[in-house]
């Protein structure tokens, strides 16, 4: 068996896991609060649902939780506000904002 190297302190370790983690798309947060330290985030997505008259109700059903600690609201918080930075950004060329941008 080798030696695996060590990772150098703060550095992150990211394993793809391709296809096998979940894609949440969610529209607003729906509640939020607090329980033995944790944090507790509900995402809600919005629907549109026929009535039989031909108008349309909209509902919002939970699309998401999120459960984490204190350190990783952070993380998440850090991270969402960095993706906003870069919308903020003035995008010279079209077909960048057709490609996306990524970290």
């Amino acid at each position: 068996m080798t030696d695996q190297p060590t990772a150098k302190p703060g550095e992150l370790v990211y394993e793809d896991t391709g296809a096998a983690a979940p894609l949440v798309y969610f529209d607003i947060v729906g509640a939020y609060g607090t329980m033995n330290g944790s944090i507790e985030i509900e995402l809600a997505t919005r629907i549109l649902v026929p009535k039989p008259d031909g108008s349309t109700e909209v509902k919002f059903i939970s699309s998401g939780r999120l459960r984490c600690t204190q350190n990783a609201a952070l993380n998440l918080r850090n991270g969402l506000d960095a993706a906003l930075k870069m919308l903020e950004q003035p995008v010279a060329n079209a077909a960048v904002v057709a490609a996306g941008k990524l970290n």
